[in-house]
C-alpha cells in the first residue's frame, strides 16, 4: 500500500524535527507520498511542500491580525489538498493556533490525525488538553510530564522522546567551557521577533565587548530566511552562520533554541520581548511562572529569563559578564543541563512517531 501523509509545520524547529519524521517514515514506506506546509528541510527530506512554513511567520497576537486573509487562505489551501488526496493520516506538527483547527476541521471529515509536539495547555490555554481529546487519534508529546497531563484529560498521549536527543550534532560538538571564549547569539527565526530582539542584543554585545574584548561573537541566521535581513542589523565584527556551532555562551530567545542549547550544555541566557499588546494579552492567559523550558523541566531558576521591560541592553550585559567570569556559576549551570538530559531519556523520537503514523495507516 502506498502511504499518503499529509504534514503541517510552521517554524524551522518544527520543519527540522518534521523531516527527521519523513526520512524515518521513508525507511518503513520506501513509496511514501508526503505533502503539505513544511520549511527546506521538509523540502529536502521529500515532501511536496504545497505551502513554505513562512507562509505564517507571526510573532504574537496583533501579527496576526494585517494577515489574516493570507492566512485563511493557506488554511483552506491545505484543507482543499486533503479532502482531494485523502492522506491515509494528517500530522500537524506544534503551531496550535493553526494546526489545531486543521485537525479539528480533518478529523470531522474522517481522516485520522497524529498531532507532534503538542500545545504547551499546561502552561496557558489549559483548555486545550479536553479539545485535543476530541480532534486527534494520538498525541506525541516531547516532554515525560506532559504525558501525565493529556492523558488524565482524556487524551491519547504517548511521550516519544526528545527532539534533540537523537540530534548526532549534539554530542559531535565540543563542549562549552570557562572562561568562554565564544558568545553565540540567538535571536528567533521569525522577522519580526529578529528585527525586535537582535538590536538589544547588540547593544548589550557592545557593552560586554568594551569589558572583555577577547570575545569572538557569532549570530545564528535562522533556516530559510533572507540573509540581508541579517546583514543589515548585525553589528560588524560579529560572524553570521547558518549552521548551530559550538559555543562556551549562548544568549537566545525564549523558545526551542533555549532548550536546545541546555541540551547541549551550553550556559546561556534567555531573553524576549514583544509588543505591549501582545506580552499583556499572554500575562492573562499564562499559568506558569517560568518562561524557558530548561527552568520549567528542573522546577528551578537554572537560567536568568529577562523578560519584556526586564530585556535591557545593560541587564543582559551584566547576566552575561556573571558567567563569563563566575566559574562556579557557569559549571553549576552545566550540571543542571546535565540532570535535565537525564530526565529526558533516550528515546528516539522521529522513528517512534514514524511508526505510530504506520500503525494508524493501516
Amino acid at each position: 500500500m502506498k502511504m499518503r501523509v499529509c504534514m503541517v509545520a510552521g517554524e524551522a524547529s518544527a520543519d527540522r524535527h518534521a523531516s527527521a519524521v519523513i526520512r524515518a517514515l521513508r525507511a518503513l514506506a520506501p513509496d511514501l507520498e508526503v505533502f503539505g506546509m513544511g520549511g527546506p528541510e521538509m523540502k529536502a527530506a521529500g515532501m511536496e511542500c504545497l505551502y513554505g512554513a513562512d507562509e505564517l511567520s507571526v510573532m504574537g497576537f496583533s501579527d496576526v491580525l494585517p494577515r489574516v486573509r493570507h492566512i485563511l487562505s493557506v488554511f483552506r489551501g491545505l484543507l482543499g489538498a486533503i479532502e482531494e488526496r485523502k492522506p491515509h493520516v494528517v500530522v500537524p506538527v506544534d503551531l496550535p493556533d493553526f494546526n489545531m483547527r486543521l485537525a479539528k476541521k480533518a478529523r470531522r471529515s474522517g481522516f485520522k490525525v497524529l498531532y507532534y509536539i503538542a500545545p504547551q495547555a499546561w502552561a496557558w490555554r489549559g483548555y486545550r488538553a479536553s479539545t485535543l481529546a476530541g480532534i486527534t487519534d494520538g498525541l506525541a508529546v516531547i516532554f515525560p510530564f506532559e504525558q501525565e497531563f493529556f492523558s488524565s484529560r482524556g487524551v491519547n498521549a504517548r511521550y516519544v522522546g526528545h527532539p534533540f536527543m537523537e540530534d548526532p550534532s549534539t554530542d559531535a560538538q565540543r563542549p562549552a567551557s570557562w572562561p568562554p571564549g565564544d558568545v553565540l547569539l540567538m535571536p528567533g527565526s521569525r522577522r519580526h521577533e529578529i528585527e525586535t530582539i537582535l538590536p538589544l542584543m547588540n547593544g548589550a554585545r557592545r557593552l560586554v565587548q568594551k569589558r572583555h574584548p577577547g570575545l569572538s561573537w557569532r549570530l545564528r541566521m535562522a533556516p530559510g530566511l533572507d540573509r540581508r535581513i541579517f546583514e543589515a542589523l548585525a553589528d560588524p565584527g560579529v560572524d553570521l552562520t547558518h549552521e548551530l556551532p559550538g559555543a562556551d555562551l549562548a544568549v537566545v530567545k525564549s523558545g526551542t533554541s533555549s532548550f536546545e542549547m541546555a541540551v547541549r550544555g551550553v550556559p546561556e541566557i534567555i531573553c524576549y520581548r514583544t509588543s505591549r499588546l501582545n506580552y499583556r494579552l499572554a500575562k492573562t492567559f499564562v499559568t506558569v511562572g517560568r518562561i524557558g523550558m530548561p527552568n520549567i523541566i528542573l522546577g528551578a531558576d537554572a537560567v536568568p529569563e529577562l523578560i519584556q521591560e526586564n530585556f535591557t541592553p545593560e541587564s543582559l550585559a551584566a547576566e552575561i559578564c556573571g558567567l563569563v567570569e563566575d566559574e562556579k556559576r557557569f559549571v553549576r549551570m552545566q550540571e543542571d543541563f546535565a540532570r535535565l538530559r537525564g530526565l529526558l531519556g533516550h528515546s528516539s523520537p522521529s522513528e517512534e512517531v514514524a511508526k505510530w503514523i504506520t500503525a494508524l495507516a493501516s
